[in-house]
């Protein structure tokens, strides 16, 4: 009963302080329908971003007297500006928008580290906001970014899908989540599954360089995912979703629910999913072994202990069972290879002080520990017969499965500080610590069979080899940064500079192969054949990266764009401490990699007005150091060892036009291309994606009904690295219909329905690693997803 008293007390108190606190609120409403605008971005120059929420709603606290300039924008509507004056209380501002079919790109991004607008960045950057994720599919998020320009997919079957940005992928690209990287010691992480999309607010995509501002592995871009963060509410409220959808192509299920709530000092969220699919189908047949199950739990708090104080924290849960793995192309043609267990753990806290003086507007420091763990189970399906050797007798080996499994757990720790160096200049500098600690195992369950000469079974052992597939090690980075950006003639051009310095440390530890023998039961930690493959190892190394962007504005439409960056990537962990033995030779690492490094241009062309809008690139990347394997000697056995022998360039272009043709109706078309020279031998680069693209027409009637029927194409790929298998052209069709916002007891209720490859085309994605005689990619899919907004 105290305690009920004493809640009720401190609600009370924080109320009346937060009462008499000024600031803005209010509601964004679309000027045709009536209807409340959610997801709109509600902005004023070095204040927190206020995102209105399913009721239209948003909220801006502590802002001292003043007059202010508010800008609110939303992909899809006309952004709006207007003057506000505080005195000494909370103001109320309604805004009504119009849509608009072309998108203006009048949205934040904070890809930067501070927050701008898309069409002020110099850099070749992506924005897909809320509404274009929900009217797709219930798959993976590649899948959502499939159609952007210089974006390809790389599919392991259908839930292990990985994207390629401009020709570079995996180990090129830094990916986080909220800010936190995730980062694993493997080829076929999926690390791009490991999300419930219904809970992303956007996605922030970088094309090209961005050491400078993420540190390693950022030389061929960033993807950073944002999930759906609460707002604030004058008095106690809630809002949420549940969205449902089929798809038929793999009979998948999925079901997902948001809830956020809160008041004018505190705000929460709690969102859940689970999806549950068959084998895919292709035009060819079913692709075994690519089912899947997965489902996710998240929860969020938001607290404002102080004017000016935000803490925050986070948690975010991701599990999926009995994922099969049909495009792992390092195991055999026949084998069954899944996941029997994979998870992601994220738990995060963070803490800003805004408004500290004028000059120095923001303070953050952020923590962070996620956990990965893969677990792999192969069963090969190989079978070897050894015949009689001297006194030995024949013998059938079987390998029954081979058990990888690792532990990836990543620490990351933010302090960034903003700064107003004048009005027109913007400095932010931090330090960033990130570290990434992998301990792994590999079990190879065997059945050996003695034979007579007469071919007949005289005896059977059972046993079980415990191995190290790579040391236990770490890897530990400390980055220091400055990003500076500034506006000149009245805002025409924009300046952005950056520097960073990393210290990368990494260790391995002594290891032993085989780790321990098992042997019909009796377990052995000393077997005969047990050697030290690795000693103790340790190396560090400096990195340096830059970045230099402009934007300069011809006139009111018509925008220049310039980016130069200097990027690094320092060698995986597999890189530096692989050891796989393939009998004949082994494959080995090398601990003591430089890192690779990159210098990229990339010249941009925008224009946008009402009835038409181009956003164009043309780009270029040198990299030097590149990791490759070269023949040579380990322990006196032939080896390929990982050297930096590597130079190669990329080049290419992307381009997105949409017309604004009549009334409401739009029609698009994306292209991309990019060319991979491997200039140290002579010959193509690997994995590089032909020219592909798609168009459409958008015909959209009101707020209440839109269609789209679109065709994604893509050239052959003769251009291919040696052992590399050419690629025939294909060209798809698809239609979509979205509904608008309708309401149904109180919710508003959106159907998106529609057919992918409609005429159940075969075709073959070049960069898709699928097995065995099944080439194809998936077949006709007709799909439904269905979501209510309350």
């Amino acid at each position: 009963m105290k305690f009920r008293i004493l809640l009720l007390l401190i609600f009370q108190f924080y109320s009346l302080i937060y009462a008499q606190e000024a600031g803005l609120r209010g509601t964004i409403i679309d000027s045709k329908s009536g209807l409340p605008v959610q997801g709109a971005v509600v902005y004023i120059p070095n204040y927190p971003v206020a995102y209105s929420n399913n009721d239209g709603y948003y909220s801006i606290k502590f802002l001292p007297a003043g007059k202010y300039q508010v800008k609110v924008s939303r992909l899809g509507y006309l952004p709006v500006t207007d003057s506000v004056l505080i005195r000494s209380e909370v103001v109320s501002k309604d805004f009504y928008m119009e849509s608009s079919p072309v998108e203006l790109d009048e949205v934040i991004v904070s890809t930067d580290r501070t927050d701008k607008f898309l069409r002020n960045s110099p850099y070749s950057e992506l924005l897909l906001g809320k509404d274009a994720i929900q009217n797709k599919p219930f798959q993976t998020l590649p899948d959502i970014l499939k159609e952007e320009p210089g974006i390809s997919l790389m599919r392991d079957g259908i839930w292990g899908t990985e994207i390629s940005i401009r020709g570079l992928n995996r180990d090129n690209l830094v990916t986080l989540v909220d800010g936190n990287r995730i980062a694993t010691s493997t080829d076929i992480a999926a690390r791009l599954s490991l999300f419930n999309t219904n809970d992303i607010e956007r996605i922030e995509i970088i094309k090209g360089a961005s050491s400078a501002l993420y540190g390693s592995g950022a030389t061929g871009g960033i993807v950073n995912i944002i999930t759906r963060s609460p707002g604030l509410y004058d008095e106690l409220g809630f809002n949420g979703n549940i969205a449902a959808g089929f798809n038929s192509v793999n009979n998948l299920s999925a079901v997902s629910g948001l809830i956020t709530g809160g008041s004018s000092f505190w705000s929460s969220k709690l969102s859940a999913s689970y999806r549950k699919a068959g084998n895919t189908q292709t035009p060819a047949g079913e692709l075994q072994n690519s089912q899947f199950e997965d489902y996710s739990l998240a929860a969020g708090l938001n607290l404002f202990p102080f004017q000016n104080h935000l803490l925050k924290f986070d948690y975010q849960l991701f599990r999926a069972n009995d994922v099969g793995i049909p495009g792992a192309s390092i195991f055999p043609v026949n084998a069954e290879v899944r996941y029997p267990d994979e998870k992601r753990e994220l738990i995060s806290a963070g803490y800003e002080i805004q408004n500290i003086s004028k000059s120095f507007y923001k303070l953050s420091v952020k923590f962070s520990r996620q956990l990965i763990e893969r677990n792999v189970e192969n069963i090969p399906y190989t079978v070897q017969n050894i015949p009689a050797s001297g006194t030995n007798p024949a013998r059938r080996v079987s390998v029954l499965k081979i058990l990888p499994g690792a532990d990836h757990n990543n620490n990351n720790l933010q302090l960034h500080g903003n700064f107003l160096l004048t009005d027109d200049n913007n400095l932010v500098t931090g330090i960033d610590y990130w570290d990434r600690t992998y301990n792994g195992r590999r079990e190879k369950h065997q059945l050996i069979e003695v034979l007579n000469p007469q071919g007949n079974l005289v005896s059977s052992v059972n046993k079980i080899i415990g191995e190290k597939p790579l040391p236990d090690s770490k890897y530990k980075s400390l980055g220091i940064f400055a990003q500076d950006n500034a506006q000149f003639f009245n805002g025409r051009l924009q300046l952005t500079a950056g520097l960073r310095y990393d210290r990368i440390f990494i260790e391995g530890e002594t290891t032993y192969n085989p780790v321990y023998e098992i042997t019909n039961g009796v377990v052995n930690y000393s077997p005969a054949s047990q050697t030290i493959i690795w000693n103790r190892t340790e190396a560090v190394e400096n990195s340096y990266s830059a970045n230099i962007g402009l934007k300069y504005s011809l006139n009111p439409d018509f925008d220049l764009t310039l980016s130069t960056g200097l990027s690094f990537r320092s060698p995986s962990l597999e890189e530096r401490f692989q050891f796989i033995d393939q009998g004949s030779f082994v494959r080995v690492g090398n601990p003591y990699l430089n890192p690779e490094t990159g210098k990229s241009v990339d010249l941009g062309l925008r224009y946008y007005s009402l009835k038409l809008k181009i956003v164009s690139s043309i780009f270029f990347n040198y990299f030097d150091n590149l990791v490759s394997e070269i023949p040579g000697l380990f322990d006196g056995r032939n080896a390929f060892i990982k050297t930096n022998i590597g130079k190669a360039r990329l080049y290419g272009f992307d381009f997105r036009a949409d017309y604004n043709f009549y009334s409401d109706h739009l029609f698009y078309f994306i292209s991309s291309f990019v060319k991979g020279d491997d200039i140290s031998s002579g010959g193509d680069l690997p994995e590089i994606p032909p020219l592909n693209g798609s168009a459409g027409i958008k015909f959209s009637y009101s707020s209440k009904l839109s269609i789209v029927i679109s065709s994604d194409y893509s050239f052959g790929q003769n251009s291919v690295a040696e052992g590399e298998r050419s690629t025939a052209g294909y060209a798809l069709l698809n239609l979509s219909v979205n509904s608008g916002v309708f309401d149904l007891f109180g919710s508003g209720i959106r159907i998106n329905a529609g057919v992918e490859n409609i005429f159940n085309k075969e075709y073959r994605n070049h960069l898709s690693t699928i097995r065995g005689n099944l080439i194809f990619e998936p077949g006709r899919n007709f799909f439904v997803k269905l979501i209510a907004d309350f």
